[in-house]
């Protein structure tokens, strides 16, 4: 795993002007890495025991939302080892469910019916308040999100979790499109790209719910779509179909949903395409870019159909458009 290089900081953790809180290892004395880690942890996602592997002094940094009744993490980690016993769950109860997120490498999850293998692209829903262990050897790189038994039950009808279920968030089966627009959603507010708070917090509980088997929310469906647009855009044959087999439902159902929200399927496409090529010419390292490359970088079938539609949607040309962007950015 490549060394990590957190800014130091001071023992307690930074809060960042977006909501975010960063805390890293990196200023504090070796010897008290690990309890302050631990500390951090148990106040602001699960209290857990850690241990070092190797001889090297353990480097983490872990930043962390909390949304009204979400928690939500990035975690990054020098190989350790991690374990939740009784006596952490009787003195630091957690009362939900976290889903992890690997983000890469590998490990395992120790519980009491057993023992599971990780990699990256893989995740593991469990009740962090029955005991486990992780083994991180690899180091870690993940996301987590901790949600109540309160918002377990709304989704399932039922406040326990039978066991861990391990999972997948990469590929195109309708299950992994769901639990990778939940990644995407965390990574992308781990990153500082924030939905309003209660927009975001409605977002992953709607992603959560069908991670959970509730294959019965609308939002969710429409929230997975809108992540598969934001990461397909530039498919040429990205088209209603093919959205709706990803996230396994019907065309004309995706279709309804979406004019329930006011707007089609391929209008949908067609703003994501438009918004992501005016980011992309607003960067003076795109300045020399040729219209017609920008427009087949963002699945345009042509740059007439590139400059028309966005003459339409932004009132002005891609050209114009470009050079105002620059100047008022100083180029």
């Amino acid at each position: 795993m490549p060394e990590l290089r957190p800014a130091p900081i001071t023992d307690r953790a930074v809060r960042r002007p977006h909501g975010l809180t960063r805390f890293a290892t990196s200023g504090i004395p070796d010897e008290r890495r690990i309890p302050l880690w631990e500390q951090h942890n148990a106040r602001s996602l699960v209290g857990l025991r850690a241990q070092t592997l190797g001889d090297a002094p353990f480097q983490g940094v872990e930043l962390n939302l909390n949304l009204p009744t979400l928690h939500l993490a990035r975690v990054r980690g020098t190989p350790h080892v991690v374990e939740r016993d009784h006596r952490q769950i009787a003195e630091h109860p957690a009362e939900g469910v976290v889903a992890y997120f690997i983000l890469r490498g590998t490990g395992h999850f120790n519980h009491r019916g057993g023992r599971e293998a990780l990699s990256a692209g893989q995740g593991i829903l469990c009740d962090v308040d029955q005991p486990f262990s992780r083994d991180l050897s690899a180091g870690v790189d993940e996301l987590a999100v901790k949600f109540p038994r309160t918002t377990l039950k709304e989704l399932t009808g039922t406040s326990n979790l039978a066991g861990p279920r391990v999972f997948s968030f990469r590929g195109t089966a309708p299950d992994a499109t769901h639990a990778g627009a939940l990644a995407q959603t965390v990574g992308g507010a781990m990153s500082g790209d924030l939905l309003e708070w209660d927009a975001l917090e409605q977002r992953v509980v709607d992603l959560l719910g069908h991670m959970l088997g509730n294959a019965g929310s609308p939002a969710g469906h429409v929230s997975a779509a809108e992540v598969f647009i934001a990461s397909h855009f530039a498919t040429p044959g990205l088209s209603a179909g093919r959205l709706a087999a990803a996230v396994g439902i019907s065309e004309r159902q995706l279709s309804r949903l979406f004019a329930d929200s006011g707007r089609s399927v391929p209008q949908a496409i067609l703003e994501a395409r438009l918004q992501a090529a005016r980011e992309f010419m607003a960067s003076p390292d795109h300045a020399s870019t040729p219209l017609s490359e920008v427009a087949a970088r963002h699945g345009f079938a042509s740059q007439e159909y590139f400059t028309r539609s966005y003459r339409a949607h932004f009132s002005t040309t891609p050209l114009r458009d470009r050079k105002e962007l620059l100047a008022a950015a100083g180029f």
